[in-house]
C-alpha cells in the first residue's frame, strides 16, 4: 500500500517525508493491568439495528417509494413506511447487522485490534465501550451479542416499554433505499450517565456523533467538558450536511474542543461555510471556524478519491496526507454506506497506540475497503488484509 499514499506539503521549501510523521503520544501508556498497557475509548451515539433485505420492483411502486432516499419514519404505527419494516423481516434473505455511525466505528476498531498479532504478542490490551440506550425487545439482543462477539464492551440504559432503534435497508438491483425509526437511541437519560459516571470516566478518549446534538446536546456537552478538564482525547464526527446547516452553533462549540474531527467532503464543505478551489483551501476554510487547538487533527474521507488528514501545530496548518483508494471493481462493491465509519474505526486502531499518521491512515483505507464489499458494517472474523 505504500505507493497508495500520497503525502502534500504545502511548504515551497520542504516536502514531507515518513520522517516528518513521527509518532504521537496519544494515550497515557501509565495506565496498565497485569503489566500490559490498556488502550480505553468510549463511544456515545445511537444504538440501530439495521434490517437489510432484498425488495421487488412491485414493493418500491406500492409504497412509493425511490431507490437512495433516505427516509426517517415517525414512531406512529400508522405510518405507511412503517410497513416496509414487516415487509423486510418475513423475506428469507433478510439480515439482522449492528448500524449507528459511533456503533460502526467502534465495532470496526475493536475488529483490528483483535487481528492485531503485535498488539497480543507485546502484552498489550484494550477497552472499547459502546454508551446508548435501547429498547426491552428483541433488537435490543442482537445488539448487545454483537457488541460483545467483537469485543465491544456494551453499556447501554435498557428501557422498559421502549423499543431499539432501526432502519430497514431495501436493496433492488444493487441499489438501496433506507427507512430509519428513532426510538429509544433517542431517550438516553442524564441519570444513567450520572449512575455510571465511574465507568464513564475510566476511559481515556471519547467519541461522539454530530447526530446526538440533536436529542442529548446537553449529555454529550457535560461529558466533552469532563473529558476536556482531564486533558483526555475528544473525537468527532460530522455526521451529516443537515446537521451541521441546522445546528451550525452548537456544532461549532462541540467541534471546538475535540482532537480529531471527521467527516466527508460534503460535510467538510458545509463546515468550512464556502466551497474550496483545492484541498488546503478547504482544510483552511475549516480552521478559520474553529478556535485553535493543538495538534488537532481533520479527517475528510473523499469516495473514490480516498481521505485527507490534516494536522494542525499551534496556530497554522503543518501538513496534509492523501490516501488513495484502491481501484475496486463495480461489481465487488456491495455497499457504500459505513465506508467512512469503518475508515475512523480503522485509523483509531493505530491512533490509540501513538502509531504515525501515515500508518493510521492506511490502516482506515484498508478497513473502509474491506466494509466496501460486504452488505452492512460487516467483515470476516479474522482477516490478513489488515496487517501493515
Amino acid at each position: 500500500m505504500t505507493e497508495d499514499l500520497l503525502s502534500l506539503s504545502f511548504s515551497s521549501t520542504s516536502t514531507l517525508s515518513d520522517n516528518n510523521l513521527i509518532s504521537i503520544p496519544i494515550f497515557d501508556p501509565s495506565q496498565s493491568h497485569n503489566n500490559k498497557k490498556i488502550y480505553t475509548i468510549i463511544g456515545i451515539g445511537d444504538p440501530i439495528v439495521d434490517i437489510i433485505s432484498e425488495i421487488n420492483a412491485d414493493i418500491i411502486t406500492e409504497h412509493e417509494l425511490k431507490l437512495g432516499d433516505s427516509i426517517f419514519a415517525s414512531e406512529d404505527c400508522a405510518n405507511k413506511n412503517i410497513e416496509m419494516f414487516n415487509i423486510l423481516e418475513n423475506n428469507r434473505s433478510v439480515n439482522y447487522v449492528p448500524g449507528g455511525s459511533v456503533q460502526n466505528t467502534l465495532r470496526v476498531l475493536s475488529w483490528n485490534l483483535i487481528n492485531d498479532y503485535d498488539l497480543i504478542n507485546t502484552r498489550e490490551t484494550f477497552q472499547i465501550t459502546m454508551l446508548g440506550s435501547v429498547g426491552d425487545d428483541q433488537y435490543k439482543n442482537k445488539i448487545i451479542n454483537s457488541l460483545e462477539d467483537i469485543g465491544v464492551n456494551p453499556l447501554l440504559e435498557i428501557l422498559p416499554g421502549d423499543k431499539t432503534s432501526r432502519c430497514g435497508v431495501g436493496i433492488y438491483q444493487k441499489e438501496k433505499l433506507f427507512i430509519t425509526q428513532l426510538r429509544a437511541s433517542k431517550r438516553l437519560s442524564e441519570k444513567f450517565i450520572e449512575n455510571n459516571f465511574d465507568k464513564i470516566s475510566e476511559h481515556q478518549a471519547l467519541l461522539i456523533e454530530g447526530y446526538l446534538i440533536q436529542n442529548k446536546f446537553n449529555i454529550i456537552e457535560k461529558l466533552c467538558n469532563y473529558f476536556l478538564a482531564k486533558n483526555k482525547k475528544i473525537i468527532f464526527t460530522l455526521s451529516a450536511k443537515f446537521i451541521i446547516e441546522m445546528h451550525y452553533e452548537k456544532l461549532i462549540r462541540l467541534a471546538n474542543e475535540a482532537d480529531i474531527i471527521a467527516g466527508n467532503m460534503e460535510e467538510a464543505l458545509a463546515l468550512g461555510g464556502e466551497e474550496g478551489k483545492n484541498i488546503q483551501e478547504i482544510f483552511n476554510n475549516i480552521f478559520r471556524k474553529l478556535k485553535p487547538k493543538k495538534n488537532r487533527i481533520i479527517l475528510i474521507t473523499d469516495g473514490a478519491n480516498g481521505a485527507f488528514c490534516a494536522k494542525y501545530v499551534k496556530n497554522k496548518l503543518e501538513f496534509i496526507l492523501q490516501c488513495l483508494a484502491p481501484k475496486i471493481e463495480d461489481e465487488d462493491i456491495k455497499d457504500l454506506n459505513g465506508a467512512g465509519d469503518a475508515f475512523l474505526g480503522g485509523f483509531l486502531s493505530e491512533y490509540i497506540k501513538g502509531n504515525d499518521l501515515y500508518d493510521c491512515c492506511k490502516k482506515g483505507i484498508n478497513s473502509a475497503t474491506i466494509i466496501l464489499k460486504n452488505v452492512g458494517c460487516t467483515f470476516p472474523k479474522k482477516t490478513s488484509l489488515l496487517k501493515i
